[in-house]
C-alpha cells in the first residue's frame, strides 16, 4: 500500500443563473469547450498543490469507449474501504475471480475487479498457486503485458484512460492503480496522469489526483509504466 493524503472531492458541476440574453453566447461558448478550442478548467491536486491547465488539443475525454468505462467504474469505488483495517475489502472485488485470496494486499485485486467489470476480455491469472506470476502480485501485472502485447514503458508517455500504471518493476513488491484521466502536450505526449487506487495507506480507495509521470511513486517505487486493456500497436 502508498502513503497518501485522504483523496479530495471533485467540485463538480457549480452552475449559476444567467440572464435570457447570455443563453446564446454561453451554448456557443460551451460548444467550442466540447470541441476543445478553450483550454479546460484546472483542477487542483490531490495534494493541494497549484492547480494544473491543460495545454491538451485531445478531446475532453480521452481514451476508448472501454477506457472510459474503466475509468467510471473504478471513480464510483472511491472510498470504499477495508472493514476493520486488516485488508478485508469489499467483499465483491474477490468474486471477480473465483481464484482471488481474501484478505491479501488488494491493488492488484481492485484492478482486476474494475477490469472485469468493464469487459476486459484478456487478464492476467489470479492462482495464487503461480506464486508471484500472477495478478495479486502488482509488478506482475507489468510483465503479463509484455507477453501479450499490452505493455507501455513510462518513457513513452503514452498511458491512456482505462490502463493500469504499475510502480516498480517485476518482481520487486509494488503497486498498481487505475488510470481515468490524462494531460497531453501540443505534441500528444502525456504530461499529467490521475488514478484511482485501492488498498491505500488509509485503507480504502481514493483519487489521487493530478500527478506529473515523471512524480509518480506507489509503495516506494517509481512508476516503471502502462498495462493496456487492448493490444498495444508494434
Amino acid at each position: 500500500m502508498i502513503t497518501t493524503q485522504p483523496p479530495t472531492t471533485d467540485l463538480g458541476d457549480q452552475r449559476r443563473r444567467r440572464p435570457m440574453r447570455l443563453l446564446v453566447a454561453s451554448s456557443v461558448i460551451w460548444a467550442s469547450v466540447v470541441a476543445g478550442a478553450v483550454p479546460a478548467t484546472a483542477i487542483p491536486s490531490a495534494s493541494g498543490a497549484a492547480a494544473v491547465t491543460s495545454t491538451s488539443t485531445m478531446p475532453p475525454e480521452p481514451g476508448s469507449t472501454l477506457g472510459r468505462r474503466i475509468a467510471h467504474l473504478a471513480r464510483q469505488e472511491v472510498g470504499a474501504h477495508e472493514r476493520t483495517g486488516q485488508n478485508d475489502y469489499p467483499r465483491k472485488y474477490q468474486r471477480a475471480n473465483k481464484h482471488i485470496v481474501y484478505g491479501e494486499a488488494w491493488c492488484g485485486i481492485f484492478t482486476y475487479w474494475v477490469w472485469t467489470k468493464a469487459g476486459v476480455v484478456r487478464r492476467p491469472s489470479m492462482n495464487p498457486s503461480r506464486g508471484n506470476e500472477q495478478g495479486h502480485y502488482a509488478t506482475y501485472w507489468q510483465e503479463w503485458a509484455s507477453d501479450h502485447q499490452r505493455w507501455k514503458p513510462l518513457k513513452k508517455r503514452n498511458p491512456e484512460v482505462g490502463d493500469l500504471v504499475v510502480y516498480g518493476t517485476f518482481a520487486v513488491s509494488g503497486h498498481i492503480g487505475v488510470v481515468v484521466d490524462v494531460k497531453y502536450n501540443r505534441r500528444g505526449k502525456a504530461t499529467h496522469i490521475r488514478t484511482v487506487e485501492g488498498n491505500l495507506s488509509n485503507h480504502q480507495v481514493g483519487d489521487l489526483g493530478w500527478r506529473k509521470l515523471s512524480e509518480l511513486t506507489g509503495n516506494g517505487q517509481k512508476a516503471s509504466g502502462f498495462v493496456s486493456p487492448t493490444k498495444v500497436p508494434r
